[in-house]
């Protein structure tokens, strides 16, 4: 479905609600003030406020809360500072940035610095593990390698800024690629130059996507509150030379409230490669 404008969200309201309670009311106010703007984006909105305006319980506000982030109208974050009005708070209640179309944009051309980079948005990768692995079943097979071949594994974060994680990336590298290895800890390196400068001809690249929640150790790594409903892009990125032959593989963990994907494909088998039609 295409994105909704707000007036068309405000005519339509969750068919359980029970309108007539002061929680349901509350509810459909403060959504309200949301969609019509009179609550700014990023504008904190504090639990205990609410409770006395609307004369609800802190157990209704929270429910209020959550409905309103499961839509995507709040965003829940961690507390970063404990102040009087927000003391027995669980989390951070600011109201969510509903203009989609302004969020990150990747167009999926080339390494995470140089794509994004290109759309005006600042990026960089902070490395955080970088060793010689050994091939399990999975990468083995995705890099078409004999299991328990030796490998290059390389965890790095991608970030729009120091305080904002966009993504956690695990790559993995055939172990020719080993020359290399210190050029990938560099917070501009680009895997397919560095492919390049091996001989190596990146031609083609697949990636299969799964929406799904953050777990605990990815919420502790983007430093999500545990309450925030966002879901994240599991995405399987190979790619391939001209002959079909993988040259990497990476297992990218995206923000869904941060990222735009965009991909542009072939519309008929017949176009592909024929060395890259199955892959």
């Amino acid at each position: 479905m295409r994105i909704l404008s707000q007036d068309k969200l405000l005519e339509t309201l969750p068919v359980e609600l029970r309108e007539k309670s002061k929680t349901g009311q509350a509810y459909i106010e403060i959504r309200r003030k949301i969609l019509l703007g009179e609550y700014q984006p990023d504008q904190i909105i504090i639990p205990r406020e609410i409770e006395e305006t609307y004369h609800v319980s802190n157990t209704s506000v929270q429910n209020i809360l959550s409905r309103l982030a499961i839509e995507g109208l709040i965003k829940v974050l961690p507390i970063k500072r404990k102040t009087r009005a927000t003391s027995a708070a669980l989390g951070e209640y600011r109201v969510a940035d509903l203009k989609m179309r302004d969020r990150m944009l990747t167009t999926r051309h080339g390494d995470f610095v140089s794509d994004v980079g290109k759309g005006g948005h600042p990026a960089y990768k902070e490395t955080l593990l970088l060793k010689i692995d050994y091939a399990d079943p999975e990468v083995a097979h995705l890099l078409d390698i004999a299991e328990g071949e030796k490998v290059i594994f390389h965890r790095n974060l991608q970030r729009r800024d120091k305080e904002t994680v966009v993504c956690i990336n695990d790559r993995y590298l055939p172990f020719w690629f080993v020359e290399m290895m210190p050029e990938l800890e560099k917070p501009d390196s680009d895997v397919y130059e560095l492919l390049r400068k091996l001989g190596k001809k990146p031609y083609w690249c697949t990636e299969t996507v799964d929406s799904v929640p953050a777990n605990t150790v990815e919420r502790a790594m983007f430093g999500l509150s545990f309450d925030d409903p966002t879901f994240m892009f599991k995405i399987v990125r190979r790619s391939f030379d001209r002959e079909g032959h993988p040259l990497e593989v990476q297992f990218l963990t995206d923000r869904g409230d941060i990222y735009r994907l965009h991909y542009s494909f072939h519309l008929y088998a017949s176009d592909l490669p024929e060395a890259l039609r199955d892959k």
